[in-house]
């Protein structure tokens, strides 16, 4: 490596499941992405992923990732920062559904089963006698009924599958998407779902409309049963995450809080 490259500035940056870095090198900015010693994912398909997504400018350029640590270094773009009355918007809903509609139409080898995932979190933590704050299996049962039903009709696509705002970026009226490290063939429901979180009602109907060209009840029962296990999903996931995290993010409280929502 060039000695006059050893010391150059970083600049901390917002994340969960790694550590993120600004820094600038000859007048251009980057983003130096640094997995957690605990991130287990796999980085090989993320960077099948990320090769595959390439040309379809829905992400910042990478410079370079990899794919046996995780380690990845980016253009940075800018992002404007969007309230939660811009994310209830029809400008955010048109931008985040033409770029999933890009991602959604892409094929790959990699699959990502929520279903699953729930369930091998749930055993493990099961496993070390973890103390819930709710009747886990009340929500296993409704998860095995969910399942059942979900998988009858799958809208199969490439998903992003971890669509937190903090992996939005939004930037002169275009949407790009950051980490792809939860990525796979599944039902796009699962994105739309994530998506739909924090979009009240009107905006949830329009989202549906604005992604298949219609609505109706049975795509609005589907996109509320996903909207279960996507919140369920990112609850185990912050549970197991409780357990060896640093951070000064509370992700028990925050699994808990999840959960209180579900029961609800």
């Amino acid at each position: 490596m060039n000695k006059k490259f050893k010391k150059i500035p970083l600049k901390k940056l917002g994340g969960l499941n790694n550590s993120n870095y600004l820094f600038e090198l000859q007048n251009k900015k980057y983003v130096l992405r640094v997995p957690s010693k605990d991130n287990d994912n796999n980085f090989y398909y993320e960077n099948k992923i990320l090769n595959l997504i390439k040309p379809l400018d829905i992400s910042p350029e990478i410079i370079y990732h990899n794919k046996y640590t995780g380690v990845l270094i980016s253009k940075y773009i800018k992002s404007n920062k969007f309230d939660i009355n811009f994310y209830n918007s029809s400008t955010f809903i048109n931008s985040i559904v033409n770029i999933l509609f890009t991602l959604h139409n892409q094929k790959s080898n990699n699959y990502f089963n929520p279903f699953n995932e729930i369930y091998k979190n749930i055993e493990f933590l099961i496993s070390i006698n973890f103390n819930f704050n709710h009747d886990i299996n009340i929500l296993i049962n409704k998860l095995k009924s969910l399942e059942k039903e979900l998988t009858k009709k799958i809208h199969y696509g490439l998903c992003h599958n971890d669509l937190n705002t903090s992996n939005i970026l939004y930037c002169d009226n275009l949407v790009y998407l950051i980490d792809f490290e939860f990525s796979g063939m599944g039902d796009i429901f699962f994105d739309l779902a994530t998506i739909s979180w924090f979009l009240k009602d009107t905006f949830q109907k329009e989202l549906i409309e604005t992604y298949f060209g219609h609505y109706n009840i049975d795509l609005q029962n589907k996109l509320n049963n996903y909207l279960f296990v996507v919140k369920l999903w990112n609850a185990t996931w912050s549970y197991i995450k409780s357990l060896n995290s640093n951070s000064i993010y509370d992700y028990k409280l925050g699994a808990n809080m999840i959960l209180d929502d579900l029961f609800k």
